[in-house]
């Protein structure tokens, strides 16, 4: 189902239906809250990430999952870089996050996310004679007052330049609002969404539940996600987490 319509419609909205082990959601809720700042949010914006790259072997007898080794930065911190090219007007050199726990890319959990989300891509033959580069993104965003937005990166309808990209909402809190998103025509890139006419916009939802998901084939649509804002009834903060999941080819050009 997740990968007809993304053949049809270039998106797919579904919920990941696996009973994930306590244990491996315990360490997903602790990887959460032990994030770093994104030393490239906006002043004032609380945005928090973590990031793993790695790549999958197709040809092997069922899909692994083999993650790259992390930089080691000056102060002796685990780094992996994400480079977007131009396809983050925000970005467009490459970007170096705190990388993901050697825990949390241990768990089954993980492990299982990128697997599904892979099978449910589809590629040439030719893309399939070299592994598949992965990337994860953690990412947690607050909002702790109604004047206080939370920002997501790039702040406009964008592609991101990755086949394919796997979107999982992990927690919300109740005094979220905002954070609904949005998918769109491809000619709406770089535009912000009071740019974009109604016509233009294929697809409006929220993600509430562990696990809600959507998936896009990114050269077919762009897409955006809302700030979030903290609500004025509530005394907790805004927060919502997502694991982001992109998918590229490997294939050698001479």
């Amino acid at each position: 189902m997740i990968r007809e319509s993304l053949v049809k419609d270039g998106y797919s909205r579904f919920s990941m239906n696996h009973a994930f082990s306590e244990e491996d959601i315990a360490f997903l809720h602790r990887e959460f809250r032990a994030l770093e700042p994104d030393p490239y949010a906006p002043p004032g914006v609380q945005r928090f990430r973590r990031y793993g790259n790695g790549v999958i072997v197709p040809w092997r007898g069922g899909a692994g999952v083999d993650w790259m080794p992390v930089v080691i930065d000056s102060r002796g911190h685990g780094m992996s870089g994400y480079d977007q090219g131009g396809n983050n007007p925000e970005h467009e050199n490459i970007r170096y996050f705190y990388a993901l726990s050697d825990i949390i890319k241990s768990t089954e959990l993980l492990t299982e996310l990128v697997i599904k989300d892979f099978k449910n891509t589809f590629w040439s033959e030719r893309d399939l004679i070299s592994p598949i580069y992965f990337g994860v993104h953690f990412v947690r965003i607050v909002s702790s007052s109604i004047n206080n937005r939370g920002i997501s990166s790039p702040d406009c309808f964008h592609q991101d330049g990755e086949p394919f990209t796997f979107a999982h909402l992990v927690s919300r809190s109740k005094s979220t609002n905002g954070g609904v998103n949005y998918i769109g025509s491809t000619h709406v890139r770089n535009l912000a969404l009071d740019e974009v006419a109604e016509d233009d916009i294929c697809a409006k939802f929220e993600l509430r539940e562990f696990m809600d998901s959507f998936a896009v084939h990114d050269p077919r649509v762009s897409h955006y996600v809302s700030p979030i804002v903290k609500s004025e009834v509530d005394a907790e903060d805004a927060d919502r987490c997502m694991i982001l999941i992109d998918f590229s080819p490997m294939v050698q050009r001479i």
